[in-house]
C-alpha cells in the first residue's frame, strides 16, 4: 500500500505543475534561451559505476546438479565488480523543441565472474554470467522555459532485462549449463528539471516512477547531476543515478537498488 500511495503523490506533483502550466506560464510569452543554451539535440555517451544491492532469486537450475538456495543476499559496489566487467555501452539524448521535450537513456552490462557454491567438491569451475540492460523514452510539454529554469513533466515506457546464467562442471568432468531471463516494460510519468545559474554551468535532475498497480511491480530511478558547458557544443557532467526495481517474488531474478556514479561526455547542437 505504501508503494501506491508514493507513485499517486507523485502523479499528482507532475498534474499539478501540467495544471499551473497551463494556466500561468502559458500567457507569459518566455524568452529565447541564451545561445549557450539554444540546442536542439543532445547526445551524451556515459559510464554508470553501478552497484547491486538487493536479493537474486532462484539461481539457475536444470536438475542434473542440487538445486542452490532460493536467493542470495548482495551488497557489491562498482569496486567489488569492475574486473568481472565484458562489455558495457550507455548512451541518452534528448530533444528539446519550442513545446515538445523528449529524451531516452540506455544502459547495458555484460560481467562473468567465478562463483562459490556451498557445493564446491561436486562442481567446479563456477562461471556465473550476468546481464543487465535497462532503458527508458519519454516525451512532453515543456511547461517553465526561461534561461535560467526549465520544468519538462514526461510520459513515457520503461523497460528492464535481467539474464543470470551458470556454467560449471560436475566432479570437474560433464559440463553443466543453466540459464534464466526476464524482460519487463512498463508506463513511467517522470520530470526534468535544469537550473542554469550561469551560461556555462547546468544543475539538473531526472525522475520517473511506474505505477504499483495493477501487476504489483514497483520501480522508481532518479539521476542529480552538474554540467559544465567547454563550448556551446561540447560539455561534461558528474552525477549520480539511483535505480530501483521489485518484482514478485515468483518472477523476480533480482529486487533491489542499482545506483553509482555517473560521468558523461555530451555534444549539443
Amino acid at each position: 500500500m505504501r508503494r501506491v500511495y508514493i507513485t499517486i503523490i507523485f502523479f499528482i506533483v507532475i498534474f499539478s505543475f501540467l495544471l499551473s502550466g497551463s494556466s500561468s506560464f502559458a500567457r507569459e510569452k518566455q524568452k529565447v534561451d541564451s545561445t549557450w543554451h539554444d540546442w536542439n539535440f543532445r547526445i551524451s555517451p556515459y559510464f554508470w559505476y553501478l552497484g547491486f544491492k538487493g536479493t537474486i532469486y532462484r539461481p539457475p537450475y536444470n536438475g542434473n546438479f542440487p538445486e542452490p538456495e532460493p536467493k542470495y543476499e548482495i551488497d557489491v559496489g562498482f569496486k567489488d565488480i569492475r574486473n568481472s566487467i565484458k562489455f558495457a555501452l550507455m548512451l541518452a539524448g534528448q530533444y528539446k523543441g519550442e513545446h515538445i521535450f523528449a529524451q531516452f537513456n540506455l544502459s547495458s552490462l555484460i560481467m562473468e565472474s567465478e562463483a562459490i557454491t556451498p557445493l564446491e567438491l561436486l562442481l567446479q569451475d563456477n562461471i556465473l554470467n550476468l546481464v543487465f540492460v535497462a532503458g527508458d523514452a519519454g516525451i512532453g510539454y515543456r511547461i517553465v522555459k526561461n534561461k535560467k529554469f526549465e520544468f519538462n513533466a514526461l510520459l513515457g515506457m520503461k523497460f528492464v532485462y535481467f539474464k543470470l546464467g551458470l556454467k560449471t562442471n560436475l566432479a570437474g568432468i560433464v559440463p553443466i549449463e543453466g540459464e534464466r531471463d526476464k524482460l519487463w516494460v512498463d508506463p513511467v510519468v517522470g520530470m526534468n528539471v535544469k537550473y542554469m545559474p550561469h551560461r556555462k554551468i547546468e544543475i539538473g535532475g531526472y525522475a520517473d516512477i511506474g505505477p504499483a498497480f495493477p501487476d504489483n511491480i514497483f520501480n522508481y530511478q532518479a539521476v542529480f547531476g552538474v554540467s559544465y558547458l567547454f563550448t556551446k557544443t561540447f560539455l561534461i557532467s558528474l552525477g549520480y543515478k539511483v535505480y530501483y526495481i521489485e518484482f514478485p517474488t515468483k518472477e523476480a531474478i533480482f529486487n533491489g537498488t542499482i545506483n553509482g556514479w555517473i560521468m558523461k561526455i555530451g555534444f549539443q547542437f
